[in-house]
Order: structure tokens, then C-alpha cells, then sequence
């Protein structure tokens, strides 16, 4: 019983990415403030998940030496991803951008959603209210993950029903995570350190490599305010 509910919550941590795009939608007209905000937010809580919660977490449980090795694998295998793909690197007005800028973060998005799954069903192996609680966390910051998604996508006139669509797609990967963290937990609490860094490792890359950056080339003082604001939610979730 316990396996299924944790799965049930692993699913819903991903699939609430769409009522990111259902509020993209109902907002309406997107101004650069409004995407800059809505980037830096996302930033700032999967900096401050990661470094406030996953790598103490990983820190608790093993040692320095696999929490940095899961930390640089993480960042590391979204590097790889990284230079394997196309990048559009300035927002132009360009539908066509826009469009494409959308399809990327939602690739992005969707890969480490995976690792942030695996958080989800390691940490579930500590306890079952940890597992709960990392759950909530990563839906929380998920739904401003789906507004990063779908404000690009909206900007480049894609269909409101694809939109969501692609947008809550990208949290399936969260319950595949979900499975695979739960099976490592059973083997070795080390792999279980091992992958909560690994989720910190990813998301710190993805949001310095492309939403910090997106952020600012809008709006930077919109996208600080985002960022810092992201964060201290962050702390007080953790």
C-alpha cells in the first residue's frame, strides 16, 4: 500500500506542471516582468530545494565523497544533454522562437524531473513522511516549473490545448523517477544519497544554464526579484 501511495503522490508532484499552464493561459497577456519573474521564481526554488534540503539530506546519510559524486554526475549528465541540443539563447519576438525556447525548457524540464522523482522515492525509503513531504515540495515548485514551460509556448501561439498538453507531460517522468528511487533505496541508503544529489546536480545546472539566464535577458530586475523570492520559499517549504 505504502509503494502505491507514494507513486500516487510521485505522479501528482509531476502532473501539476500543467496548472502552471493553465495559469500562463488565464493571465493572458505575457509581458517581459511577468516572464521574468515567473523564470527566476522557478530558479531560485530548485536552488533552494537543492541546497537546503537535497544535499543536507544526502549529506546526513553517507559522506562528502558521494554526495559530490552524485552532485557532479547530476550536473554532469545534464550537461551532456546540454550540448546534444539546439539553443535559442536571446527571447526575440519571433513566434517561431519562442515556440522553440518552449520546447527546449519543456525537455529540460522533463529530464530532470526525473532525478527529482528518484529524490521522491529515495527519500520515501527514509522515511514514508519525508517521501510525503519531498513530494509536496517538488509539486510545489513544479507548478512554477509549468509556467516557465507555457509562457514561451503561449508566445509563440501554440494551440492552449497543446499547451497543456506538453506541459503536463514533462511531470510524467517524475513517477518513472519515483520507481526507480524507490528500488535503489531498497539495495543501499548510499544510492540514495547518491541520487539526491544527483537531483540537486540537475537542477542547479538547468537553472543556471538556461532559466537564470532567460530571466535576465527579459527583465533583470523583475528576474532578481523572482529569484530571490523563489529561494525563500524554498527555505520555508524546507
Amino acid at each position: 500500500m505504502i509503494i502505491i501511495a507514494i507513486s500516487i503522490y510521485g505522479l501528482l508532484a509531476g502532473i501539476v506542471t500543467g496548472l502552471g499552464a493553465l495559469i500562463a493561459i488565464a493571465i493572458g497577456e505575457i509581458t517581459n516582468r511577468v516572464l521574468s519573474v515567473s523564470l527566476g521564481f522557478a530558479s531560485g526554488i530548485m536552488i533552494g530545494i537543492s541546497t537546503l534540503s537535497l544535499i543536507p539530506s544526502s549529506l546526513e546519510i553517507s559522506n562528502p565523497y558521494i554526495c559530490a559524486a552524485g552532485f557532479i554526475a547530476g550536473a554532469l549528465f545534464l550537461f551532456l544533454i546540454d550540448i546534444t541540443m539546439p539553443h535559442i539563447h536571446k527571447v526575440e519576438t519571433d513566434c517561431d522562437n519562442f515556440a522553440k525556447m518552449g520546447y527546449f525548457i519543456a525537455l529540460g524540464i522533463a529530464l530532470h524531473n526525473l532525478p527529482e522523482g528518484i529524490a521522491i522515492g529515495a527519500t520515501n525509503e527514509i522515511s514514508h513522511e519525508m517521501g510525503v513531504i519531498t513530494a509536496v515540495t517538488i509539486g510545489l515548485h513544479n507548478i512554477a516549473e509549468g509556467l516557465c514551460v507555457a509562457m514561451p509556448l503561449c508566445l509563440g501561439n501554440v494551440r492552449k490545448r497543446r499547451v497543456v498538453s506538453i506541459t503536463t507531460f514533462t511531470g510524467l517522468s517524475t513517477l518513472l523517477g519515483t520507481w526507480l528511487g524507490m528500488f535503489f533505496g531498497l539495495i543501499s541508503p548510499l544510492y540514495i544519497a547518491f541520487f539526491l544529489a544527483f537531483a540537486a546536480g540537475a537542477m542547479i545546472y538547468i537553472s543556471s544554464d538556461e532559466l537564470i539566464p532567460k530571466s535576465h535577458s527579459t527583465h533583470s530586475e523583475f528576474a532578481n526579484i523572482g529569484i530571490l523570492g523563489g529561494f525563500a520559499f524554498a527555505l520555508l517549504l524546507s
